[in-house]
């Protein structure tokens, strides 16, 4: 078997056992022997692709920041006033997996302060990328990298009010007021 297809089953295995962890128990209470347990691996297979749990949290952001965006892939797709399908689904999941749950400053524990510094981080690139293949970037008058840093301090701000308080409003009226932020600021970032 080649290895990069035991490395990517190993991925796999891993950031599965953390999402099957996570529906039972936070973040700050699982630990690396449970979930290298969990993922059936052993412990230097684990070291080998991850340096700590929080490096598994954040791999596995990637694929949520994948689906979340699945359907905003064209230039009419980002300045609609209407929120996108996947969008709303992926919404839909945080706040349904959200409810009756403590606050995900909490939920990180010691982890929170880097784990929402590199959750940024990750989705300003995720994105600018994103941006880069839907519009002309010549158009924005913004800096690309500051634009798609403020649309990810938004769209991470909205997932943090789902979670810390997930019946303020339905999800379709959150993600009609985020739909309606990022059209806000990508209009003010295009030159016309």
């Amino acid at each position: 078997m080649p290895e990069s297809i035991k490395i990517n089953r190993s991925h796999s295995r891993i950031q599965q056992a953390l999402i099957e962890l996570l529906k039972d128990k936070d973040y700050c209470d699982i630990t690396v022997a449970e979930l290298i347990e969990k993922a059936d691996v052993g412990k230097t297979t684990f070291y080998r692709h991850y340096e700590r749990k929080l490096d598994v949290f954040l791999a596995m952001h990637d694929s949520l920041f994948d689906s979340l965006f699945q359907d905003l892939t064209a230039r009419e797709d980002w300045l609609s006033l209407s929120p996108r399908p996947s969008v709303i689904t992926m919404l839909s999941r945080i706040s349904v997996q959200s409810r009756f749950r403590r606050s995900m400053s909490y939920k990180l524990g010691n982890d929170a302060p880097q784990a929402h510094r590199k959750l940024k981080q990750n989705l300003t690139k995720f994105i600018e990328q994103r941006l880069t293949s839907a519009f002309d970037t010549d158009d924005f008058i913004i800096a690309l990298p500051s634009l798609a840093s403020t649309l990810a301090a938004i769209y991470l701000d909205f997932i943090t009010q789902l979670f810390n308080d997930p019946l303020s409003s339905s999800v379709e009226e959150k993600a009609v007021s985020l739909q309606r932020l990022t059209h806000a600021n990508l209009r003010a970032a295009i030159e016309d």
